[in-house]
């Protein structure tokens, strides 16, 4: 859902970075995982939620700034778009633990999303090796996933159910996606 805007903070990047990031993008990749490993860290360490989430923020948007560059630049390559989804699933797996060690999702909720997070990303790789294209298909893409998980956090901060809730409403909302993939894929195999 969020993809239909990336138009909107490419410009916004034009505007505030333009051509000016002096690293390549698959070293903004491995900046980006590194800092998603300090959320899982900091939560660890005692620090409350709100930090959590302003580290996963931070780790979100250097993510977003890799592609960003490789497009700019003209260097995108089949490696980076490998390493960028593969640095994604471990920033997902550290996202979800750093909400379990906050006390947001209990450790079978953990797991529970995590499991539908994976789903959802395996169900677009499994549907482009059948020459599907899926992006954009589903309510919880990885964009909208990270910011239900900074919501989480940040409400937790104030009240532990609002933090639990929006959670549970996540965790919900990715199972619904894996099945709306799926549903999409019968769909586009039944047409070729």
């Amino acid at each position: 859902m969020l993809n239909r805007y990336r138009w909107a903070v490419e410009a916004l990047l034009d505007r505030i970075v333009g051509p000016r990031v002096p690293l390549g993008p698959n070293s903004l990749t491995a900046i980006a995982l590194l800092t998603s490993l300090l959320a899982p860290l900091v939560a660890w360490l005692g620090a409350g939620p709100l930090l959590v989430a302003l580290v996963l923020l931070s780790s979100a948007a250097l993510d977003v700034l890799d592609g960003y560059v490789a497009r700019r630049k003209g260097s995108a390559t089949r490696f980076g778009a490998f390493l960028d989804s593969t640095s994604d699933r471990v920033a997902d797996a550290a996202y979800t633990a750093a909400m379990m060690l906050c006390g947001v999702l209990e450790p079978a909720a953990a797991l529970l999303l995590l499991a539908a997070e994976y789903l959802v990303s395996y169900a677009r790789a499994r549907a482009e090796g059948l020459g599907l294209q899926l992006k954009g298909v589903g309510l919880m893409e990885r964009g909208e996933r990270v910011l239900l998980k900074a919501l989480a956090l940040a409400a937790y901060a104030f009240s532990e159910v609002a933090g639990r809730v929006i959670a549970w409403v996540l965790i919900a909302l990715t199972i619904f996606t894996v099945l709306q993939r799926v549903c999409a894929v019968n769909r586009g195999l039944a047409e070729q």
